[in-house]
């Protein structure tokens, strides 16, 4: 780790956000944006996520685990903890990454959840990961789906004895759900929100997101190409 240890507050959860390199972040927001843009845009969501993250009671410490030195200086500069890549993660992309830093955290987190969180929820509210994390205490292992209804926003890991598991990717809803994690019910559009496409981040602009993400937006002329419904599931 690459600031002050600290313990967080017994019971209290431990959030792990993943952060690929900038220079191949949102790769598919590409006909939209150029490569600075969507560099500002991947920043300015982690912003707004990691401020949510944070002002949940129930939250105890978030890590952001990252090759890239300019999202750790993000990261830091929210008051978040960084964890460097490590060199051999175990394979799996993704899911070899968090869980090498799931096995760091763990050794520091006597008996509060252990979350994988996505990095680009521009709209989440603090007060809808502390009600997922309470909601979740019912369930040794639970997700929270996303928008979509296939990718997975959240794992909640709340049991010590249980095994992490982490698999995200594509179709990781289903995964998740066949490997026993159960799926939690909820109305948390922002929780649920997370930004990969032009279709998503148009959702994101009309639900509302949080100051950094909508300056950045401003800023750079979004325009959401049409209006869709923000009733989440």
């Amino acid at each position: 780790m690459d600031v002050a240890p600290r313990t967080p507050p017994p019971g209290q959860a431990h959030v792990l956000i993943a952060v690929k390199d900038l220079d191949r972040a949102k790769s598919r927001l590409a006909p939209r944006l150029g490569p600075a843009d969507r560099n500002a845009l991947v920043l300015a969501m982690l912003r707004d996520t990691l401020a949510a993250a944070r002002s949940a009671p129930a939250v105890g410490e978030v890590t952001v685990i990252t090759p890239d030195a300019t999202v750790a200086e993000a990261a830091e500069a929210a008051g978040a903890r960084w964890y460097r890549d490590p060199e051999d993660p175990g394979g799996d992309g993704l899911n070899g990454v968090l869980r090498a830093a799931a096995r760091v955290a763990a050794s520091r987190v006597a008996d509060g959840p252990l979350v994988a969180l996505q990095g680009d929820l521009p709209c989440l509210a603090g007060t809808e990961l502390s009600e997922a994390l309470d909601r979740a205490r019912s369930y040794p292992r639970a997700i929270v789906v996303d928008h979509h209804g296939t990718g997975t926003s959240a794992l909640i890991v709340g049991d010590p004895s249980t095994e992490f598991d982490p698999r995200f990717g594509a179709g990781s809803a289903r995964r998740h759900l066949d490997s026993g994690a159960t799926a939690l019910a909820g109305n948390w559009p922002g929780l649920r929100l997370d930004v990969d496409t032009a279709a998503d981040l148009d959702a994101a602009a009309v639900l509302g997101p949080g100051p950094a993400t909508a300056e950045t937006l401003h800023r750079i002329g979004w325009q959401p190409g049409y209006r869709r419904s923000t009733e989440f599931i």
